[in-house]
This record gives C-alpha cells, sequence and structure tokens, in this order.
C-alpha cells in the first residue's frame, strides 16, 4: 500500500483479490468499527477479519461470506476463508464511532472519511463496490469519472439483509463489469 494518506485502518486485501474467482475485482465497504483506542492500530481491519471473518459464531460475517459465496449453505471454515482471500474489505470511518455497535458515526467522521477512501480506491482499483447497509450508501460521495465502478448496495447484513435480493444484487453488478458470481 503505497499512498494511504488519511487511512488510519488499512483495508483487508485478500490474496487472491487481484485475479480473483469473480474475474473483476471487488472491494467490499463497510461503514465503521467500535472499540476503544488502546485496539487503535493500522492493521486493526485485518486483524478483525482474521479473527472473526474465518470461522463460524459471528453473524455479520457468516451473512456475509455467504453472500460473497453467491450460495446459502454453511460453509466450512476452509471456504470461509478460501471467499475472503477473493476480495478487499475496508471500513469508511477512519477512526472508532464508539466502543460499542450501534452507535452512527457523526456528520464530521462522514466527512473525513471520503479523501482517505478515494485513496483507498485509488490504490485498489475496484470494479465492484459492494457497499453494506443505507446508511453508508446515504454517506458515501461519487467517486470522480477517473475511477470507473460499478457499485453495488445491499441492506447491511445485521440489519434485515435478504439472501435472495442481495445475492442476485452482487450478480447483476458483477455481470455488468464482466465478472460472475
Amino acid at each position: 500500500m503505497h499512498n494511504l494518506n488519511g487511512v488510519n485502518f488499512l483495508p483487508f486485501v485478500g490474496e487472491k483479490y487481484y485475479n480473483s474467482r469473480y474475474g473483476v475485482r471487488v472491494l467490499v465497504l463497510g461503514e465503521s468499527h467500535y472499540g476503544s483506542e488502546e485496539d487503535n492500530c493500522a492493521d486493526f481491519t485485518q486483524r478483525v477479519i482474521r479473527d472473526f471473518a474465518y470461522r463460524p459464531g459471528f453473524a455479520f460475517f457468516s451473512k456475509l461470506t455467504n453472500v460473497l459465496r453467491g450460495r446459502t449453505d454453511w460453509p466450512s471454515d476452509e471456504e470461509r476463508r478460501e471467499t475472503w482471500q477473493h476480495i478487499a474489505f475496508y471500513n469508511f470511518v477512519q477512526e472508532f464511532v464508539a466502543a460499542e455497535s450501534r452507535v452512527a458515526p457523526t456528520e464530521a467522521m462522514w466527512r473525513a472519511a471520503q479523501a482517505p477512501f478515494l485513496n483507498v480506491v485509488r490504490e485498489l482499483k475496484p470494479d465492484v463496490i459492494l457497499v453494506l447497509g443505507s446508511r453508508l450508501w446515504n454517506n458515501v460521495d461519487e467517486l470522480p469519472p477517473t475511477f470507473p465502478v460499478e457499485w453495488c448496495g445491499i441492506i447491511h447484513p445485521s440489519g434485515g439483509m435478504s439472501y435472495e435480493s442481495s445475492i442476485h444484487s452482487l450478480s447483476e453488478s458483477l455481470g455488468k463489469v464482466g465478472g460472475l458470481l
């Protein structure tokens, strides 16, 4: 990662992101992290993925893994890990919002997150950006035309997301840029 000015929590980039099974690059965009200042470190996002996405027991990650697989059956731990190797994941807000979840970012946090996000897009060059949740969708600025991406928004995995509509949306977005779910 070369020029990620303003990025406090570096994105997780799977080992196969640049040569993914989708045939295109997929960046999953989450809203924010929750935690305390002693947890604040550059690899926080990467640690969260490693600690929670690769194994069962965490509804957000299990649901998102299934959307990314395009399937709803129970994945093995190896299938979970493999799925995450084909995407990049970045949380838009670059500071802890609160110690516990379900707290909305402030207007200042949303504004401060725009420039670092543009730097991540410039670095990772995604073809599809999968946006998790309507609150995030409503607070991300459009990218300049020099960064053509296919946007895909789904209901947040912790907020009543439907597998059928989410998998359909991702599949449709991938298809628009020559990819496949």
